[in-house]
């Protein structure tokens, strides 16, 4: 089995710590049953509701993007943990890379209900910020957010990123309806 690499983020004043990491099956599996939670749908503007062995679909699912520079590639996915010997609480995704302009679409989510609106979040989207402009030198991390999930607009603000856009009708939900999109970015 391959070793797996952790990246660490720890919030200097409480302590807490997440570890971003590749996931095996059997943890991807988890992050399914954690996105049975209808809530989700409506917050991540897609059908959450995967069978089990659908994992190659789930990673599609996630692996979406919205940004107009974005280009059709292999996503890079991490799992979200509190600890690096337990499952995962949710997930990153860099999608969308293009190369020749430096730029990425981001999407950060945590499944785990228990742990959402903890700082969780922020923590794993300031560790996958700082491995894509450190690691794989992009310059213009963008964020494709449902106007409606004003935590996660202010959670991306509160790490530098600035909208760009407001992208009106331009998603579309699991129950047919198109919803606006703030389209914000976060440069190097």
């Amino acid at each position: 089995m391959e070793k797996r690499t952790f990246l660490e983020q720890e919030h200097k004043a409480t302590g807490f710590k997440v570890f971003l990491a590749s996931m095996e099956d059997s943890h991807v599996n988890h992050l399914i049953k954690l996105a049975q939670d209808p809530i989700l749908a409506d917050l991540v503007g897609w059908n959450t509701f995967f069978e089990l062995d659908e994992t190659e679909k789930f990673i599609e699912a996630i692996s979406d993007y919205a940004l107009p520079y974005s280009r059709k590639s292999k996503p890079i996915v991490f799992g979200v943990y509190l600890n690096p010997e337990d499952l995962p609480i949710g997930y990153v995704a860099l999608k969308g890379l293009n190369m020749d302009l430096l730029t990425t679409e981001i999407g950060v989510a945590i499944l785990d209900q228990k742990y959402r609106n903890k700082g969780y979040g922020k923590l794993a989207l300031k560790r996958i910020a700082n491995y894509t402009f450190d690691e794989l030198k992009i310059q213009t991390i963008g964020a494709a957010i449902l106007s409606s999930n004003k935590s996660s607009i202010n959670m991306c603000k509160n790490l530098g990123f600035v909208v760009r856009e407001i992208m009106y009708n331009s998603w579309a939900m699991p129950n047919g309806d198109l919803e606006d999109m703030v389209w914000m970015e976060l440069t190097k």
